[in-house]
């Protein structure tokens, strides 16, 4: 092009000429032109039509109806923005099948909904949460030109890099590109400049977290529902059911010897030890014996109603520096009449589903859980050992320190670190001469329970020395410190259809204050592990245990002719110290003594039913229990004030929606906050009428630029753009002179421009633009422009061989 002239009118008459007659022929193709009425109503319908679909983004289809309607194909002068209320909304209607999807899920997920055991098509709702993201990062873009759109409207300057900002969405680097940052260190006002920033950046945010968000919504997980509630009663008090002082006036005479003992007395099923201890010796090789050795998590204990779990755990302290015992052995168990409460309560939720059609009866698994008010026994044991030399030995008799309680507890004066292996307390009255006088053959394990005064034994539930068997007047002796206290835990036990015989109990430690770890989730059903004492917040209530009720724990065993002791001790881990083996069978015994205290008490009240005519009986009232309403129990209020009361809440398992955890509140804020956005831009359309398509795709953008007046500011930019400058620079869309001197056409104008040109080149509604922009001279000086709309100022190629640009 060396040389040559360029000749833009010529070229822009050729090009009208060309489109008349192409039109022309067109228009002779199609049907007549019908009447000035129907033609107007005719192109109304298809504006409604056409910028419907052209807001959902379906512009073949757009150009398919003005083919079938014989309108014509030529580009004809277009309205940017309208004002039609009723084409504002509808345009915005791009909204509805997102924002109603989203305030669905929502709401279905915040009240929680139950479909069942198992769910088909899953994978669908993949796909379904896919097309759901897809809608609404359209929706979000329609957000954001709107917003833009506004600002053009009003004649306002955006930075160059907002215009496009509603086709970057998708693209998390948006937020640290120079488009984003231009906008950030441009100079339009501050109110302007963060109200674009604030859109643009929560549109990306949204864009790349509602698929995420609506497919864990929309996708049913599995977990557990909760499926009733109601409060239980039982005829006894929390004295007696948990009490901190026992004695042995309260225990029947026959509990002294075995097997005659009932399930109500401290040590039946003590044999449940010996399984233990069996077990721990015999299915772990030699070499796995030691501090670290594994032994069986628990046994099962059997009551009335109920099995329970009698969870036990030694080698507790690790840490060579520590005060305690480091073959400390503690145990817990739940408690025994609770636990056949529980399970009674389950058999009556499995009956109330013949009564209801409630969907939990296609459920994985049912959990009825007691979390708040309930205590277990939790005991722990640390033994010393000692040797008497005879009858004659006088020293004094000193036992471990309480074990689970800190120094600090303890008074200095009292303790010793010579007598035993560890840190120990001086008892100020036992001789060792009354040890030796403990009844039972020398060749026996036998036992002396000791009381242990509050001073200096502070937290201590009970003493015991266990006397080694001996053959000469040497005699081996354990100095045991027992601590016993009930703790806060919740109770958990199945009631599925699946599940047979008696219901297992499981527990886990609860504590209301938080200071502990609380494990209220129903799915824990396995027992949680025993935590370590830890006074005065563990365990909440002590107990403190007589010697009169502690010589039960240790009956005659009739058919063995030996005690209980005896018979559990020579049943002692393999290639463990007998201190170890007394740990475990003490901490064993305390706690499943404690667990049968007011083991005779049970659940009360009268049943809430219906009649059932299938079964031909009345059963418990399913739908009353599953909706939560109130308690299916009712009892006197006179008589029943001292009662203990439970609450039982039950859960199943299966598929459902609902807010459950950190990452689906987080998911339903994101969704409702992509909602906020659509409510904002539907109440703007509906109050403005404003609405518009125009440049919200790059071709059109493209477009309005080729046909905008050129600007220095831009200048070195046609092979790319390197610095935040361009990106800085304000630019507003105005109206400029066409051929025919009006001011029909549209362009971009960058740089600075007076409020005053700004205001009155600025686009107007229901305005028709799209003529061919005024190619008259433009003056030398642009200040001279001020006031007046723009032209087009020719342009040049710049043949001098040196680096340039348009100018």
């Amino acid at each position: 092009m060396d040389g040559a002239k360029f000749d833009g009118k010529s070229r822009i008459e050729e090009a009208e000429i060309a489109s008349i007659q192409w039109t022309s022929s067109w228009d002779a193709k199609v049907k007549p032109i019908p009447s000035a009425p129907k033609a107007a109503r005719v192109q109304k319908c298809a504006e409604y039509v056409s910028g419907a679909l052209r807001t959902l983004g379906l512009n073949l289809f757009v150009y398919a109806l003005q083919h079938f309607l014989g309108i014509g194909l030529d580009e004809i002068p277009k309205k940017a923005f309208r004002r039609d209320r009723v084409m504002a909304v509808g345009r915005a209607m791009i909204h509805f099948v997102p924002f109603i999807v989203a305030l669905v899920e929502v709401t279905i997920n915040w009240h929680g909904y139950y479909i069942g055991a198992n769910v088909d098509g899953l994978s669908y709702l993949q796909f379904a949460a896919k097309l759901h993201e897809m809608a609404m990062q359209s929706s979000l873009a329609v957000i954001v030109f709107a917003c833009m759109r506004h600002v053009v409207f009003n004649g306002d300057a955006l930075p160059v890099g907002a215009m496009l900002s509603g086709l970057h969405l998708t693209q998390i680097s948006y937020l640290w590109s120079m488009e984003l940052w231009g906008i950030a260190l441009s100079g339009i006002p501050l109110r302007r400049k963060l109200g674009a920033m604030t859109v643009i950046v929560i549109a990306v945010l949204l864009a790349s977290t509602v698929g995420p968000s609506s497919a864990i919504l929309m996708i049913p997980s599995l977990n557990y529902w909760p499926a009733g509630s109601t409060q239980i009663w039982m005829n006894t008090t929390a004295a007696d059911l948990w009490p901190s002082k026992l004695n042995g006036s309260v225990v029947p005479d026959y509990c002294s010897q075995a097997p005659n003992v009932s399930n109500v007395c401290p040590s039946s099923e003590w044999h449940a030890l010996s399984d233990y201890l069996s077990l721990a010796g015999g299915i772990l090789p030699p070499s796995f014996h030691g501090p670290y050795s594994m032994t069986p998590y628990s046994v099962r204990l059997t009551g009335q109603g109920s099995q329970r779990q009698l969870i036990i755990q030694h080698h507790i302290y690790h840490n060579q520096s520590a005060p305690y015992d480091r073959q400390a052995a503690q145990a817990t168990t739940q408690q025994g009449a609770v636990a056949d409460a529980l399970s009674a309560t389950s058999s009556l939720w499995a009956l109330a589903l013949q009564t209801s059609t409630s969907p939990f009866f296609d459920q994985r698994d049912a959990v009825q859980s007691i979390v708040a008010h309930n205590y277990q026994p939790y005991t722990l044991v640390s033994c010393g050992t000692d040797v008497i030399q005879d009858s004659t030995d006088d020293r004094p008799v000193a036992f471990p320190i309480p074990p689970g309680s800190s120094p600090e507890m303890l008074h200095a004066a009292d303790l010793s670190d010579s007598l035993l292996q560890m840190l120990a307390i001086l008892h100020p009255t036992l001789t060792r001469a009354e040890i030796l006088d403990t009844p039972g053959p020398k060749s026996d394990y036998r036992v002396k329970w000791v009381e242990l005064p509050a001073r200096p034994f502070n937290g201590s539930a009970i003493g015991a020395v266990v006397l080694q068997p001996t053959a000469n007047n040497t005699q081996g002796i354990l100095l045991c410190n027992v601590a016993a206290g009930w703790g806060s835990s919740s109770m958990n036990m199945s009631s599925s259809p699946a599940a047979s015989g008696t219901g297992l109990a499981s527990s886990s430690i609860y504590d209301p204050n938080g200071t502990l770890p609380q494990a209220n989730d129903y799915s824990q059903r396995v027992a949680e592990s025993v935590v370590t004492f830890g006074y005065p917040l563990f365990p909440q209530r002590p107990v403190n245990i007589s010697e009169s009720w502690a010589t039960y724990l240790n009956p005659t065993i009739l058919t063995m002719n030996t005690t209980v002791m005896n018979a559990l001790m020579k049943s002692k881990l393999a290639k463990e110290e007998d201190a170890t083996s007394a740990n475990i069978i003490l901490a064993g015994l305390v706690a499943n003594a404690l667990s049968r205290t007011g083991l005779g008490s049970q659940l009360q009240g009268d049943l809430r039913s219906v009649f059932n005519p299938t079964l031909n009986a009345s059963l418990p009232d399913g739908g009353y229990w599953f909706s939560g309403a109130g308690d299916v129990f009712t009892v006197d209020p006179a008589v029943s004030k001292d009662w203990v009361r439970l609450r039982v809440d039950t859960a199943v398992e299966g598929y459902g929606f609902g807010i459950d955890g950190i990452a689906t509140k987080l998911t339903a804020a994101v969704l409702l906050l992509y909602c906020t956005l659509v409510v904002a831009h539907l109440v703007y359309a509906a109050l403005s009428g404003i609405s518009s398509t125009s440049w919200d795709s790059v071709a059109e953008f493209l477009v309005l630029a080729v046909n905008s007046p050129p600007s220095i500011q831009v200048r070195n930019t046609c092979a790319g753009i390197q610095q935040m400058g361009v990106f800085r620079l304000p630019v507003r869309v105005l109206t400029s002179k066409d051929t025919d001197g009006e001011e029909d056409h549209l362009g971009l104008v960058f740089g600075a421009v007076d409020q005053a040109t700004a205001g009155r080149c600025r686009v107007q509604e229901n305005r028709d633009y799209g003529t061919m922009l005024y190619e008259g001279e433009c003056p030398d000086d642009e200040s001279s422009l001020e006031g007046t709309c723009r032209c087009r100022r020719p342009t040049a190629i710049r043949t001098d061989g040196d680096e340039g640009g348009v100018r």
